[in-house]
């Protein structure tokens, strides 16, 4: 059985973060009995952060808009989490790599190919994204 490309394109940020789940440890949240909650939280010495990840195709056609398309659940929940402060990012991946997207505002609304490839980084970039913020706090 194939998986599914969100659950492909995570394991694939997560191949370049450190073996043994340390600095960060990191853990994928699958619940059947609550809906919402996002796909990981990931905790480092420096602060945690919740991420929930989204594939996309992108359009072939310029101008076309990319929605990240989180479910209305996952809209409230992250908005909850917002509101008590908490450190959340939306990554959306697609073929070429992804974009984090770190405000409701963004998770909400739709953007165009250009804008999404202008952000667009390497699931390297990502995993190192998520080291920075974990670990470091340099981001």
């Amino acid at each position: 059985m194939s998986s599914k490309p969100e659950t492909t394109f995570t394991a694939s940020v997560h191949k370049h973060l450190p073996p043994g789940r340390e600095d960060p440890y990191w853990m994928k949240n699958s619940n059947l009995y609550t809906s919402g909650i996002w796909d990981v939280w990931y905790s480092g010495p420096f602060r945690d952060l919740w991420v929930e990840y989204k594939f996309v195709e992108l359009p072939k056609r310029a101008g076309t808009p990319i929605y990240p398309g989180l479910s209305e659940l996952q809209l409230d929940w992250g908005r909850d989490r917002q509101a008590e402060g908490r450190n959340l990012a939306v990554i959306v991946g697609c073929k070429e790599g992804g974009i984090i997207l770190r405000e409701p505002a963004a998770w909400e609304h739709s953007m165009t190919r250009e804008q999404f490839e202008r952000k667009l980084m390497s699931r390297k970039e990502i995993a190192q994204w998520i080291m920075d913020f974990t670990v470091t706090g340099s981001v």
